[in-house]
């Protein structure tokens, strides 16, 4: 059994994931404790030209770029990773916790059995082994989890858990053909895009969320224009989405997107425990809600206890003053 890292690229739009360059460095710094090498693995099609992008990263670059992985399919993408992690023989997988990640990392750590752990947060290694940071009960409880006599490791971080540090290697680009096994029980019929050019929301550094307490669709026009100004994507509850205020591709929580920024705004949310445990692992919260009694305070560094209409407006003003002088 090896001892080396793996690290599974995720290609949005014809370009890496931010989450990855985060991955990678700490992959980086991993590897050096570990005495391995890293490994880096990128499916898809037309993606070969993105492996220039990561050699500074890894020491082994593996490329599958063939017309079936145009569009990702779990049981091609799980056949592929299982192929890929039987030849180089790497003993920690790790990728991302994202839309993709949720459902790719599961099947493949099932398929190889190999100890699992999701949606972490950090990782350490001492003379004990590895330990991973992991919330649970919606960010109310930090737990430490290490994988025991287990042969291999698959552990997916949520994004921004990482900072990005520069490259120093030069590694090599492998390209492999699999011949990835398409599962029949399968038909993929139709994949819908939508046309939105928003940053993606598990990679802004900057969010501010709007709950029911915006009142109304309308209202979130002040969210964008204060995400404008500091260069924010705006979020939102699952009750606002669920009554058609915000597209789904808004909505942070449990059933929507896990985010991790480094300032996280929330306006009338309540901090119902299945949004907290989209945002709990945001560096700074910042609530403003006019019930002093909301749940969002409790993960707060800071609340303001205020009509949020009266607050916005005067952010706003502030931030575009702050500019003007900046």
């Amino acid at each position: 059994m090896g001892k080396d890292i793996c690290i599974f690229i995720e290609c949005k739009d014809g370009n890496i994931r931010k989450t990855n360059f985060e991955l990678l460095s700490k992959a980086d710094e991993l590897s050096k404790k570990m005495a391995s090498n890293l490994l880096a693995v990128i499916i898809g099609k037309d993606i070969s030209s993105l492996a220039d992008g990561i050699t500074s990263y890894a020491d082994r670059i593996v490329v599958v770029d063939d017309d079936v992985f145009k569009d990702y399919r779990c049981d091609v993408f799980t056949d592929t990773m299982e192929k890929i992690t039987k030849k180089y023989d790497p003993f920690l997988i790790i990728g991302a916790s994202t839309i993709t990640g949720k459902d790719l990392f599961p099947r493949f750590a099932a398929r190889i059995g190999a100890a699992f752990i999701s949606d972490a947060t950090g990782i350490e290694l001492d003379e004990k082994g590895l330990k991973v940071r992991k919330p649970i009960y919606g960010g109310k409880i930090i737990s430490w989890v290490s994988p025991k006599n287990a042969e291999r490791v698959v552990i997916t971080f949520r994004p921004n858990s990482f900072a990005i540090e520069n490259g120093k290697r030069s590694g090599e680009i492998i390209k492999e053909k699999i011949d990835a096994e398409m599962d029949p029980r399968i038909n993929l019929i139709n994949i819908t895009k939508g046309q939105s050019k928003k940053v993606d929301l598990q990679e802004a550094d900057f969010i501010i969320c709007g709950g029911r307490g915006m009142k109304d669709p309308e209202n979130f026009k002040l969210l964008e224009e204060i995400a404008e100004i500091i260069g924010a994507r705006v979020g939102a509850s699952r009750a606002v989405v669920d009554s058609k205020w915000r597209d789904y591709e808004d909505q942070i929580g449990k059933s929507g997107k896990t985010v991790s920024p480094k300032l996280y705004i929330g306006c009338g949310v309540s901090g119902a425990l299945h949004h907290t445990m989209g945002m709990d692992t945001s560096k700074v919260v910042v609530a403003i809600n006019k019930d002093p009694n909301a749940l969002i305070f409790q993960y707060a560094d800071y609340g303001i206890v205020d009509d949020l209409f009266n607050i916005l407006p005067a952010l706003k003003e502030e931030l575009i003053s702050a500019k003007k002088e900046g």
